[in-house]
C-alpha cells in the first residue's frame, strides 16, 4: 500500500479550503442578493465584496504597522550595536 506524501496531502488540504471559501462566498452572494439587508446596508455582490474589501484593507493595515513596528525595533537595536 503506497503512503500519500507530505506535500500531496498539504495541498489536498488548501484546496479543500479554498472550494469551501468560494462556495461560502457564492452563497453569501445569493442570500444578499435576494434579500433586503439591514438598514445602511449594501445588497447584492458589491456588497459582498465591499465587506470583503473593508477586511483586507484592515489586514493589510495592520500588517504595515507591525512591518513598521519591527523595522523600528531593527533600526534601534542595531545602532545600539
Amino acid at each position: 500500500m503506497k503512503t500519500v506524501s507530505w506535500k500531496m496531502l498539504i495541498g489536498m488540504i488548501i484546496v479543500i479550503i479554498i472550494l469551501l471559501i468560494i462556495i461560502i462566498l457564492v452563497a453569501a452572494a445569493l442570500l444578499l442578493s435576494t434579500g433586503n439587508p439591514p438598514e445602511g446596508e449594501i445588497s447584492g455582490v458589491y456588497g459582498l465584496v465591499y465587506a470583503i474589501e473593508s477586511a483586507l484593507i484592515g489586514i493589510i493595515t495592520g500588517a504595515a504597522e507591525w512591518i513598521d513596528y519591527i523595522a523600528g525595533q531593527i533600526q534601534r537595536l542595531s545602532g545600539a550595536l
